[in-house]
């Protein structure tokens, strides 16, 4: 076997192993789009100074982060998924739990918290991840225009854009 033959096979196996190791993590990304879709229902009706749907959303959430598996993750980002259906699961109690605007608003920002870091690491087109100085909270929503679920109509303008798709 010749050098150049030797040279080939060396490189071929290096492909093949960083290949193995830089699994992507579309499937866990798959399974959390319809998640993001209610969470954004929920960051909406907040922004609005509403709680209509929030409930149902909730629900809803729970039921999709409960087949949420780390393992469909891979690559990079797969230990940073591992926590993040545990997460939104525990912020959903939180948010079952709550009764009114304010305190629902507080548990949003537990359930922000998984969702803001699976976004500004798969960055879903469209969506940013947005954070208010007022509230030391953020948040994800549809494009870059503040709509802040935090202060609702009254102060919907304060927060900026800190990451997400670009």
């Amino acid at each position: 076997m010749g050098t150049r033959t030797l040279t080939v096979g060396v490189l071929l196996a290096g492909a093949l192993l960083l290949g193995a190791g830089a699994m992507d993590t579309s499937e866990f990304d798959h399974a959390m789009e319809p998640i993001l879709t209610k969470y954004l229902t929920i960051q909406i009706a907040l922004a609005a100074g509403e709680t209509d749907g929030i409930e149902g959303a909730v629900h809803a959430i729970e039921r999709l982060a409960k087949k949420l598996d780390p393992e469909m993750a891979g690559g990079d980002h797969a230990e940073h998924y591992e926590n993040i259906p545990a997460d939104i699961l525990s912020a959903c109690e939180r948010l079952l739990e709550a009764k009114e605007i304010g305190s629902i608003r507080e548990a949003f920002k537990d359930l922000s918290k998984p969702m803001s870091m699976w976004v500004t690491m798969a960055k879903p087109e469209g969506k940013s991840v947005m954070y208010c100085s007022m509230e030391k909270a953020g948040w994800v929503q549809d494009g870059a225009e503040v709509a802040n679920p935090y202060l609702g109509p009254a102060m919907q303008s304060c927060g900026q854009k800190v990451g997400g798709a670009d």
